[in-house]
């Protein structure tokens, strides 16, 4: 609907400038009515909720800007600033709705080993989410949020924004590490538990961190690059496994294993048995 309204104000303005150049009168008047649709666009591009649609408007409006530059009506230079605004504020609640759906299945999460998933064949692209997640739920999530929030800013990235989104992709991936140090300060969880909640840490530094990296320079060249740049994003989990690590038990000794050597420096002497008794090799000089 929104999209409809919107061609018919281009299309207006079409008919406006088709009778511009047939009567040739003066301009004055439709300028102001340029800057009425003008007005009415930054509205209406706000509720657009679909990359692709932003991208098709831009398009049509391009075209109608080139096609009345003819008698000096070109207002391309008006449009960047609108669409800029309209895709900033579509990929922000899109990454916003990806971190408030990470923390709902985080909360509600139960820790309960899940069975391995993987699929024979190799995986079509690097920007295809890891099966490997499946095992996390809440990291699932989070970065189903995030191939869609890619997703629709592909089809209309503007290049004047690439630092800005990467800080917004930056703080998303920061706020689930806080979360995720928030959780272990909150939550009194079981050893076995334990266990799983540092492994769905690990993942998220070695799995989706990256992946989510790689997904945002297929948007932008070199966009990966400022996303791994980004080091002290996750350094809080870093540590909270580098200290889990540190606290675990050291293995027993097996009851298996023997001293190669005896006190005084001879090998160990095999036992023989003799008659269903077990009696020792009598040594050289003669001693049992």
């Amino acid at each position: 609907m929104l999209l409809t309204n919107i061609e018919q104000y281009l299309l207006m303005i079409h008919l406006e400038v088709k009778k511009i150049m047939t009567v040739g009168f003066f301009l004055v008047g439709p300028c102001i009515k340029f800057t009425s649709h003008l007005k009415t666009l930054n509205v209406m591009l706000p509720k657009i909720t679909e990359g692709g649609s932003l991208s098709n408007i831009l398009d049509q409006c391009m075209y109608c800007a080139m096609g009345i530059g003819w008698v000096g009506l070109d207002f391309r230079g008006l449009l960047p600033s609108l669409f800029e605004e309209a895709v900033l504020n579509l990929f922000s609640k899109n990454m916003n709705t990806a971190v408030e759906n990470f923390q709902l299945v985080l909360d509600s999460h139960r820790w309960v080993p899940l069975p391995a998933v993987g699929f024979s064949a190799a995986r079509i692209s690097d920007v295809m989410p890891p099966s490997y997640l499946m095992e996390h739920p809440p990291l699932a999530v989070f970065v189903n949020g995030v191939s869609a929030a890619m997703n629709e800013l592909r089809p209309c990235a503007p290049l004047s924004l690439k630092h800005v989104l990467a800080q917004e992709l930056i703080e998303g991936l920061q706020a689930v590490s806080d979360s995720l140090l928030r959780y272990n300060a909150t939550r009194m969880l079981r050893e076995n538990e334990s266990g799983l909640f540092f492994s769905l840490c690990r993942a998220f530094i070695e799995v989706v961190s990256p992946h989510c990296a790689t997904c945002f320079g297929r948007c932008y060249p070199g966009g990966a690059t400022l996303i791994k740049d980004a080091k002290s994003l996750y350094d809080g989990v870093g540590r909270l496994l580098a200290i889990s690590s540190s606290k675990e038990p050291p293995k027993p000794v097996s009851n298996g294993e023997e001293k190669t050597t005896s006190e005084n420096g001879d090998l160990p002497q095999p036992a023989v048995v003799e008659n269903g008794g077990e009696t020792t090799v009598e040594n050289v000089d003669g001693r049992e």
